[in-house]
């Protein structure tokens, strides 16, 4: 999948409010594992009989053209972009982009990556954008991921499922339900909360769990613990300090 370097905080703001569900199909030979029964993509795997390089450098976006489809089994750095339809087992690390589709093991850079699959860890100061699901960490000043099995902290955070917990400085949001845990300025949850939300204000759509901020709203159940609390079917939507419905 080729990758547009734009402006960096309109890409990753732009993925924050606009991110699409469709992706594009991979470029290379791929077989998917089994389907299983999580909300997990299955996640794709390199082709058998593939070359796999040790190592490559790249200098931009698909160039030298062997980076974009070949696959590394050890470093894949940018000098000072790398991407590619391929994969990493092992670590890309870039100064500027490290784009490369999917990953187990390591991507870092100064300030943007960005993959389609990724199990370990993705880190840069400024953005990480995962499109289709995370096992691991993702860490930065703007994260977007996929459903999402681990940990996202940063300053904004927003992610699809969440099998962990989210710890953000100003912003937090669930595009589905949540099974752990958010804490920030603002929660918000689109689906379930199964777990925690502690913020200033949270708000889920349904809730399994405990809220605690100063303004709690959930449409359908939970337990909450603030200055406001509303929850919509409860017998007594709106009270003070504590409110509940189960």
């Amino acid at each position: 999948m080729k990758k547009i370097l734009l402006p960096l905080f309109v890409t990753c703001f732009a993925a924050v409010l606009f991110s699409d569900d469709t992706q594009t199909t991979p470029q290379t030979q791929v077989q998917t594992q089994t389907q299983t029964s999580d909300k997990w993509a299955p996640q794709p795997q390199a082709a058998k009989g593939e070359k796999w390089s040790f190592l490559q450098i790249g200098f931009w976006f698909d160039i030298p053209s062997s980076t974009a489809k070949s696959n590394v089994y050890g470093l894949k750095t940018g000098q000072p972009i790398s991407s590619g339809s391929g994969f990493v087992n092992g670590a890309e690390i870039s100064w500027l982009v490290a784009g490369t589709d999917n990953l187990n093991g390591l991507q870092a850079c100064w300030i943007y990556t960005q993959n389609r699959y990724l199990t370990g860890t993705q880190g840069a100061f400024i953005c990480n954008i995962n499109e289709e699901g995370l096992r691991g960490l993702q860490a930065g000043l703007i994260n977007v991921s996929g459903n999402l099995t681990g940990f996202q902290p940063g300053g904004v955070n927003v992610s699809k499922d969440i099998d962990g917990i989210q710890a953000g400085v100003l912003t937090n949001v669930a595009r589905g339900s949540v099974t752990g845990a958010q804490f920030s300025l603002v929660n918000v949850t689109t689906n379930t909360l199964n777990g925690f939300q502690a913020s200033a204000f949270n708000r889920t759509e349904k809730s399994n769990g405990f809220q605690l901020g100063l303004i709690n709203i959930s449409n359908s159940g939970g337990a909450q613990f603030g200055v406001a609390n509303y929850i919509k079917d409860a017998a007594i939507p709106f009270l003070p300090f504590f409110n509940i419905k189960w």
